[in-house]
């Protein structure tokens, strides 16, 4: 114990020193960060592994885009097991108040075989025995809130009028859906065929429900594996929501790896106090060995100390983690139905892993150079021990990427992140080193003050390039998440023309096009394009059987097993550019596919693709790959034939059109007159997407704000480190008869040129990263904010200041005589 009491004492004497401060703020940063995302993720998963038989609202789901093989019932029939059935598609519904585009979800009686239907009734969520019954239909709050409606209210369903008894609250395999951005209307099965909205063409997803003991389950399992069928999949409790876990995987992914850029600058400011705190306490270890103690005492005396920081630094840093997720959970709360339940301990137990990690990793070197201090220093003080930077570098390194490839998850994502950021270090500490050997060279004012401040920048080179390089990080970071962000979200709205279709239809029948067309002449608007659209499989390409199981990329492997929507007739249009080979001939079979698809089907010109049209094979050679351009908002298809090949197959039609602000009511008007046609108000999605999106940059804006605290702990740390040295020369100054107004210019002229060059740095960096990705990523023309350069040069110089102000003031209030012996 009384190894503990030295320890503690030191500790509290050592805290208002400045390293172990900065040590425990830099702790406390890195370990919130990680933490609060571990809290939240943890959240997010138990819900998804509590709920997840509720997820599929059965056991075992076969989930296909035809209806399933009146056989399956039959053979589950026989194993036992209970069955339900679903059909889920988008529409439109029609009141006399308007009509709305919405999911509907015809289910059977039986429906569902686990969870619970939900409805309300007043405040309270009410369970229901069973689905809707024939003749009604349950909506959630968004279509009643949408169209102004009240329970009892009639909505007109393709050509079926259904009765609105509810307000649906849950329905099981409806929970934790990311992209559910319509309302939803649940009805019977038994009204399906009145509706009249199935049609050649209709995007209807069937889901085959099995419940049932789990040994009969396992079995029906193994029996329908061989027995899939393109377009078919098993769903289970393992694999339930298979999208969704993934699009958790990946935010949680990146999530993780923006804390990781707060662990990466708190690691900078642990490695640069530790540095400080040994070297100022090389004479108090010399003195100790002269009084007897041993290396081995004084390095377990040191290291008790650390300990007692860990813990502080732990616990505080894991109740501000944990209130931090609050906010995570605020911002995305929206974006799924389910309700989270408390985070449990695991997510702590990490948090305090990667303090624990830090600290010693990066303090461990620097201490154990402590062994090496003889007595003989009391006297001499030149009886320094020799350095170990490199073993200190390289333990410190090793235990930032064990880090790195432990909180990531991934092997390549963990080696593309260490690889970035070392790269952009690299690249930072570069510029940063040539804007300070340039600075001696730029006009230097008259006062003696500041140009003994700017001449200590390039006098210290080293340690001006690691505050400019770490105040940079942070400062890009927010950068990035705020102006470049708006600049992006900008040129992504004025890449839109005025007249860019803003509504789409689907589902038009042939025979009703010349209805249509004459419907728009009358309301004085040009008559849009008519787009056939064919159903088919992909079969195989080069003459070799297509099968997802041969692409690693799951875009491909989704796009390999799903259904193609074909067309032919095409004309090149301006918003598609043929990239390799020549025009399609309506007399020559022949395919047009875009050159993205291309690319992860492995398809080249001259291959032939063979597809599967109502059971008929069709085969051509690919003979051009076109660039699309999605974002005019007009329909396109990825795969076009000739028109020799399809047009006398069976189809439907889909069309894009502008529609006024003032012919706003054409769209409903068009759905009442034609009960089959869906239109899709395009603004009224990206208004819903827009709003995703922001939620999700406040969520990790919520994490980046971590890398400004880092940035600043390193800054301190930094200017710590040369607060020996500054002190001495404030004292020499005063000596020599200079005021305390020019010691505290010489100080913050150093300190806003530092801060300066970081900020402009930062602001060019963010910048460029900006410009790249709106050119590369998204193929936006963004505007570049040249203000950005100014403001960041004032930011940083401002946030350096501050950063420094107390170091400042305490050097000023110090006698020059105490400072000197």
């Amino acid at each position: 114990m009384r190894g503990w009491g030295i320890a503690w004492r030191w500790l509290k004497r050592d805290l208002a020193a400045g390293e172990l401060t900065v040590m425990a703020v830099a702790l406390v940063v890195a370990i919130a960060a990680m933490s609060s995302v571990g809290f939240f993720t943890d959240r997010v998963h138990q819900a998804l592994q509590t709920e997840a038989n509720q997820l599929l609202a059965a056991d075992l789901v076969l989930n296909a885009d035809q209806p399933p093989a009146a056989s399956l019932s039959e053979q589950a029939q026989q194993r036992g097991l209970q069955l339900a059935r679903t059909a889920t598609f988008p529409s439109m519904a029609q009141t006399a108040q308007g009509a709305q585009l919405i999911t509907a979800k015809a289910v059977s009686s039986s429906y569902p075989l686990r969870g619970e239907l939900r409805v309300w009734q007043g405040e309270r969520e009410v369970r229901m025995p069973g689905p809707p019954k024939a003749g009604e239909a349950w909506a959630d709050r968004r279509l009643f809130d949408a169209l102004g409606l009240k329970p009892g209210d009639s909505l007109q369903l393709g050509e079926r009028t259904l009765t609105l008894s509810a307000v649906l609250a849950r329905e099981p395999d409806g929970a934790m859906d990311l992209y559910n951005f319509v309302p939803r209307l649940m009805f019977n099965e038994a009204d399906l065929a009145a509706t009249g909205l199935i049609q050649p063409g209709s995007r209807v997803r069937y889901r085959l429900l099995l419940a049932g003991e789990g040994a009969a389950v396992s079995a029906m399992r193994d029996a329908l594996k061989p027995q899939l069928q393109r377009g078919q999949r098993l769903e289970d409790v393992r694999e339930a929501r298979p999208e969704i876990n993934t699009s958790l995987n990946r935010a949680e992914r990146f999530l993780r790896l923006a804390a990781l850029i707060s662990v990466f600058m708190a690691a900078a400011a642990i490695a640069l106090a530790a540095r400080r705190y040994v070297e100022r306490h090389l004479d108090a270890v010399a003195l100790l060995r002269t009084l007897g103690r041993s290396q081995n005492d004084i390095v377990q005396l040191f290291l008790r100390q650390y300990a007692l920081l860990a813990v502080g630094s732990v616990l505080l840093g894991l109740l501000l983690g944990w209130l931090t997720q609050f906010a995570l959970a605020a911002a995305l709360a929206s974006l799924f139905e389910a309700r989270l339940p408390p985070a449990g301990p695991l997510p702590a137990l990490a948090g305090a892993g990667v303090g624990l990690t830090l600290l010693f990793g990066f303090c461990l070197p620097p201490l154990l150079r402590l062994r090496g201090v003889s007595p003989l220093r009391v006297l001499r003080r030149d009886a320094t021990p020799p350095g170990n930077a490199p073993l200190a570098l390289g333990l410190g390194l090793a235990s930032l990427a064990g880090l790195i490839f432990w909180q990531a998850g991934d092997t390549t994502l963990a080696t593309l992140a260490l690889a970035g950021m070392a790269g952009t270090v690299g690249v930072a500490a570069l510029v940063a080193w040539g804007l300070v050997w340039i600075s001696p060279k730029l006009p230097m004012p008259h006062s003696v003050g500041w140009r003994f401040g700017l001449a200590n920048v390039a006098r210290r080179r080293g340690l001006s390039v690691a505050q400019i390089v770490a105040l940079s990080l942070g400062l890009m970071a927010l950068m990035l998440l705020t102006v470049v962000r708006n600049d992006l979200l900008s040129a992504w709205d004025k890449s839109l023309p005025p007249e860019a279709p803003n509504r789409f239809v689907i589902n038009i029948q042939p025979e009703q096009r010349s209805e249509l067309a004459a419907r728009f002449q009358a309301e004085g608007l040009a008559v849009p394009r008519f787009a056939p659209m064919v159903r088919a499989r992909l079969n195989a390409i080069a003459g070799k059987p297509v099968k997802p199981d041969n692409y690693a990329d799951e875009r491909a492997r989704r796009q390999a097993e799903r259904e193609f929507n074909l067309s032919w007739g095409e004309e090149l249009r301006a918003d598609n550019r043929i990239v390799t080979g020549k025009p399609l001939n309506d007399a020559e079979p022949g395919w047009s596919m875009e050159e993205g698809m291309a690319q992860r089907l492995g398809v080249k010109v001259g291959d032939t693709l063979t597809f599967d049209i109502a059971g008929t094979a069709y085969t051509a050679p690919v003979v051009s790959l076109r660039k699309v351009d999605w974002d005019s908002f007009r329909v396109n298809f990825f795969v076009v034939g000739s028109r020799v090949l399809l047009e006398n197959q069976p189809a439907s039609f889909v069309s894009s059109f502008h529609l006024p602000a003032d012919k706003g009511g054409l769209g409903t008007a068009l759905a009442r007159q034609f009960p089959n046609l869906t239109v899709i108000d395009v603004s009224a999605i990206l208004a819903e997407v827009r709003m995703v999106l922001d939620r999700v940059l406040a969520a990790i804006e919520v994490v980046f704000a971590f890398s400004l605290l880092a940035g600043i702990a390193v800054l301190y740390a930094a200017t710590l480190a040369t607060h020996d040295e500054r002190k001495r020369e404030a004292a020499i100054l005063r000596t020599l008869g200079a005021s305390r107004q020019t010691v505290r210019q010489a100080a913050s002229a150093e300190l806003l040129l530092v801060g300066g060059l970081a900020g402009l740095l930062a602001a060019g960096a963010a910048l460029a990263i900006g410009a790249a990705a709106s050119w590369q990523l998204f193929e936006l023309s963004a505007g570049v904010s040249w203000w950005l350069l100014p403001a960041g040069l004032l930011l940083g110089a401002l946030a350096a200041r501050l950063a420094a102000a107390p170091l400042l003031n305490r050097l000023l209030n110090t006698p020059p005589l105490r400072a000197l012996r």
